[in-house]
């Protein structure tokens, strides 16, 4: 079974929950954007003095999924499934950690209060029951037919046990600054409030069922005299039934 749109679904909770923490604390006032690109690099403004001059940024938050990594558990979980002849007839699950950097932008105090909003948003959703999973890819509105891919979001199978069989959590990442500094000189932006959370766990394939055996083609049925009784390796009255394949 495949759960294609998981990461893109999981990405999409997690900007709602925080887009609607947003929309009750701000009250009726404009609501900063939620983003999912990267954090953006800063804008320059016209030149004064001969110099550039960085342009003040607007309020907004990134979520961003910068990284998909094997679940431990569910990786060691699983043993490979060989047949006699050493061959792989069972794949393993794909299963998933994924971190995001959730950072704020904006001037002056304002970034640091989105954060914190954004946070608690969280928090209070560490674990997304699938009531609310099935409710929040509802309100997302597509054409039927789709036009493209994304507009199969709604349909997609995170709320099912059937293709995500555990529930998705999400927790906080302890960082410390040189991580920190890494992660911000590789998107080559400026540093910012931020904090990072591991989103856990997402199931993209999962194969529960073994290829079925091979079935019983020829039956035969023979005996064979036993004199004495101690000098066969077979106890008495054995029926021996085998494949036909076998025999070749």
């Amino acid at each position: 079974m495949s759960a294609q749109l998981a990461i893109p679904a999981t990405t999409y909770l997690l900007k709602t929950i925080i887009e609607d923490r947003l929309a009750a604390a701000y009250q009726g006032l404009p609501t900063p954007p939620v983003l999912v690109a990267p954090p953006p690099r800063p804008a320059q403004s016209a030149p004064g003095n001969g110099q550039p001059q960085q342009a003040a940024e607007s309020p907004s938050l990134t979520l961003f999924m910068h990284h998909a990594g094997p679940n431990g558990a569910w990786r060691n979980m699983h043993e490979p499934v060989v047949n006699s002849a050493g061959q792989r007839i069972r794949r393993d699950p794909l299963v998933l950690d994924l971190q995001y950097l959730l950072a704020a932008h904006g001037a002056d105090l304002e970034r640091e209060a989105l954060l914190g909003i954004a946070m608690s948003a969280l928090h209070r959703n560490a674990i997304i029951p699938r009531p609310m999973i099935t409710q929040m890819l509802g309100r997302i509105a597509a054409p039927n037919p789709p036009e493209k891919l994304l507009d199969r979001l709604p349909s997609a199978q995170l709320a099912d046990p059937d293709h995500q069989p555990e529930t998705i959590t999400v927790s906080q990442l302890p960082v410390d600054i040189d991580t920190s500094t890494k992660l911000w000189s590789a998107f080559q932006s400026p540093i910012r409030p931020c904090a990072l959370y591991q989103v856990t766990t997402v199931f993209l394939e999962i194969e529960e069922a073994y290829p079925p055996p091979l079935a019983v083609e020829t039956v035969r049925i023979s005996g064979r005299p036993e004199p004495s009784g101690s000098d066969s390796p077979f106890p008495p009255d054995v029926i021996l039934a085998r494949a036909a394949q076998d025999e070749a």
